[in-house]
């Protein structure tokens, strides 16, 4: 088990790394150009400054599924509008660069308005984060399948769906069951460079009322517990205020 408490997060996009990304979308039958990467900054229990990259972890919006086509036929129909509309949106009309990475059908209980069951989704996994908000307006606008579609999470931030799907806090730790440690080609480069896929993240069912703090105060129960004193902490009686009017 490899920790690190979550201090900064960014991403970037690269040229796919065979073991560690996929190389090939099976779902548009066409090779993989460029994958989003998660960074995430922080220390080790230990002290040591490291820079963890994450794979496989696509950015995604979903739309309402009618299901009255058939799925992966209109699927497919549905991720190469979207590709057209992107295109057109960011000026290279003529172009066929594929934004859509795949998409899914799914099922949970819509946001707006009042619905007593779940429904049917298409989950659409991007290779771009920044496309996500673009998709999102030429989806309600109409220009995909000639048909307006309500996005829904589209307003979420990358990073922060991969918090929301494994339950992680900032200057929380974040728990993998496996790394790999990348070269380092700088001299004396004190940061320590590793790599994960997605599926090694260790979720947390439920780590308090305040996640937050969660991690500072178990450093304050370890630094007691290196002092030899009780780890036992308990919360301090407040003051009384007297207010005189």
């Amino acid at each position: 088990m490899f920790s690190l408490r979550i201090v900064t997060t960014d991403h970037y996009l690269a040229t796919p790394i065979p073991g560690l990304d996929v190389t090939r979308s099976e779902f548009r039958g066409t090779e993989v150009k460029k994958v989003p990467i998660l960074r995430i900054f922080g220390s080790t229990p230990a002290g040591q400054k490291t820079c963890m990259h994450v794979h496989g972890v696509f950015p995604y919006l979903y739309v309402p599924f009618d299901g009255t086509h058939p799925e992966e036929r209109y699927m497919k129909q549905f991720a190469a509008s979207l590709d057209k509309a992107l295109n057109v949106g960011n000026g290279m009309a003529k172009a066929n660069f594929q934004h859509v990475f795949k998409i899914s059908l799914v099922s949970g209980i819509p946001m707006y308005g009042y619905h007593h069951k779940e429904e049917a989704f298409m989950k659409i996994y991007l290779y771009n984060p920044f496309s996500v908000k673009k998709a999102a307006d030429l989806l309600l606008g109409g220009a995909v399948m000639n048909k307006s579609f309500q996005p829904h999470e589209s307003h979420i931030p990358y990073q922060l769906q991969l918090f929301i799907d494994f339950n992680l806090y900032g200057m929380n730790m974040i728990n993998v069951a496996a790394v790999k440690f990348r070269h380092r080609n700088i001299k004396g480069f004190l940061l320590l460079m590793i790599s994960l896929l997605r599926y090694m993240i260790e979720g947390f069912p439920n780590i308090g009322t305040n996640p937050g703090l969660a991690a500072l105060w178990e450093d304050e129960r370890q630094r007691r517990r290196d002092r030899g004193e009780d780890s036992q902490l308990e919360p301090q009686d407040s003051q009384g205020i007297s207010l005189y009017l």
